[in-house]
């Protein structure tokens, strides 16, 4: 079996780095998007709750609906500091990527 050169595993090493950045700027702007998505489920229903009262039949399943949210929340944060943390511990270098300003969405397609 050849054993492979220097030149081709930092190559090889940089494509994987150059994957890794693309992969975690998607992941990046899913999550924020996702972020925005939530926020506005948060404040319509805090708007709901205010409007309806507590004494509406609909009142205890918008604060389900509200505890669902920030559960989500919190979850997508965490993905975020994650994806944060492991985009610092990789060497950057020279790559550069703009799948955020190109759109997940239709990458995911």
């Amino acid at each position: 079996m050849k054993q492979p050169t220097a030149s081709t595993t930092a190559r090889r090493l940089h494509e994987i780095a150059a994957e890794f950045e693309r992969l975690s700027v998607l992941a990046l702007a899913a999550g924020k998007d996702f972020n925005d998505e939530l926020t506005f489920i948060l404040n319509h229903a805090a708007t709901s709750l205010e409007m309806l009262g507590p004494d509406h039949p609909a009142s205890s399943d918008l604060v389900e609906l509200t505890h669902a949210a920030m559960r989500c929340a919190e979850t997508t944060r965490c993905l975020l500091v994650l994806t944060e943390r492991a985009r610092a511990a990789v060497p950057q270098g020279k790559v550069k990527t703009d799948y955020a300003n190109s759109g997940y969405r239709e990458f995911l397609r």
